[in-house]
């Protein structure tokens, strides 16, 4: 394939990355241009420097942002979401592209796990307790297999429980399952005392959050769903709430998501670290698959919810549920050894 020789504009692009230690090939600059990471050549990109015409400021600043993250991916998709969680002023359109196509094949490989572990149920049990315990059990095996951390977590905090120091791995095991499906159900049965009582060992809400964050974490992420209007949503609805966000928004999502992975993260850090690092594309992926599902699930709650808070909320929700029937600390000192702090301004 012959390549055309770069314009007087990139040229003059190029030069300047170079004095700032960023190196980049015409051929890239190109492809990126054409992948719509950099707005085409013409009247809006360029302005006039004596006889020649050269790429506006904020040009040169998205070219800049996107060569510095560009080692650490190996796509154009990846890069898009690494620049643009980066606050790299990456295309909008070009920005919900790439987080459709994180978002929906993730999406639907989920929704297919949890219908192989539905299809696992015994046919004689199906529909014993209702379709939504059906999901609920399929989704609770998920987890299972997803969040080893903080099932291990609950398990080690059951056994600390005097009449189950010395249970089997798989009785521990059955009783985390337990939890696990009345968390993904519309509610928990707050009356059921032996399951409330599983649910506060498993928390250990009552002792030091060393060795139970993560824990904590899975429950509260499943439990905000309870405190949530629930609804049926297709594929099609996503994609069209996705799309429907404005560049302004955008932006502001990204900040919502931002304070929700530090929230996430000093919690399941065990309060050692205040913010994600959100510096792999492995990262941005996530961080973009949590900014297209929140376009749909933010209806869910009251206008101006924030991911982050909803988290904090869902938390601070189990722990007044775990704590109905025991003495200890009260909410304020509750809150002030879990609320992660805000991100910086």
């Amino acid at each position: 394939m012959v390549r055309s020789e770069p314009s007087a504009a990139d040229r003059h692009l190029l030069r300047i990355l170079e004095r700032n230690g960023l190196k980049l090939s015409p051929y890239r600059l190109e492809r990126w241009r054409t992948a719509g990471l950099i707005p085409r050549l013409g009247p809006h990109t360029l302005m006039r420097s004596g006889d020649s015409k050269i790429h506006t400021p904020a040009t040169a600043v998205l070219v800049a942002g996107l060569a510095t993250c560009a080692p650490l991916c190996r796509t154009h998709g990846d890069l898009a979401l690494l620049a643009f969680f980066n606050e790299v002023p990456v295309p909008p359109d070009a920005v919900r592209e790439t987080l459709a196509k994180a978002y929906f094949p993730q999406h639907a490989e989920a929704r297919e796990q949890e219908n192989v572990h539905l299809q696992r149920i015994p046919v004689e049990h199906r529909g014993e307790h209702g379709p939504e315990y059906d999901w609920a059990e399929a989704a609770a095996a998920s987890d299972m297999d997803d969040y080893e951390a903080a099932v291990r977590q609950m398990r080690d905090n059951l056994r600390r429980r005097r009449d189950l120091a010395t249970a089997s791995r798989t009785e521990l095991d059955g009783r985390v399952r337990g939890v696990l499906i009345w968390l993904n159900m519309p509610a928990l049965p707050v009356h059921d005392n032996e399951f409330m009582a599983d649910l506060r060992a498993a928390m250990a809400f009552s002792g030091p959050p060393v060795n139970s964050r993560a824990a904590w974490l899975l429950a509260a992420v499943c439990h905000s769903q309870q405190l949530a209007k629930r609804s049926e949503t297709c594929a099609r609805e996503r994609l069209e709430n996705l799309l429907a966000v404005t560049d302004e928004e955008l932006g502001a999502l990204r900040e919502q998501v931002r304070e929700s992975l530090d929230a996430m993260w000093f919690m399941a850090s065990e309060g050692r670290s205040r913010h994600f690092p959100l510096e792999t594309s492995a990262h941005a992926r996530l961080a973009g698959r949590m900014l297209a599902e929140w376009t749909t699930a933010r209806q869910a709650y009251p206008s101006g919810s924030r991911p982050a808070q909803v988290l904090v909320d869902s938390l601070h929700s189990l722990w007044s549920l775990c704590s109905t029937d025991t003495v200890g600390e009260g909410r304020a000192a509750f809150e002030r050894r879990t609320q992660p702090p805000h991100r910086a301004p």
